[in-house]
């Protein structure tokens, strides 16, 4: 459980640092995109979940191909959602029990 705090408290914070770099005035400079790609590689290291990397490996591969901010964080946004969704693991919760006959 602790590990699941903690990889969302990731998620939301690299989501901040891209919203931000989405709305700031001016250019970012060349060092910021180096820095998300860093965080980027260590949140998939620290996923739970082969589905949670796919959705990290998204958004660096949005990051490396020069997409938008909002094309990074949409992938970050699809991460926290399916978080939210699958539980404590990232995974889709199980089926419920079927009925005894």
């Amino acid at each position: 459980m602790k590990d699941h705090l903690e990889f969302g408290q990731r998620l939301n914070r690299l989501i901040a640092r891209v919203e931000a770099w989405n709305y700031a005035d001016s250019d970012a400079g060349a060092g910021l995109p180096v820095e998300l790609a860093r965080e980027l590689k260590a949140l998939a290291a620290a996923a739970a979940s082969s589905r949670l990397k796919l959705g990290v490996r998204r958004a660096q591969d949005a990051l490396d191909d020069g997409l938008s901010a909002e094309a990074v964080a949409a992938a970050l946004y699809q991460i926290r959602a399916e978080l939210d969704a699958g539980g404590a693991q990232g995974v889709s919760p199980p089926a419920p029990p079927s009925p005894s006959r």
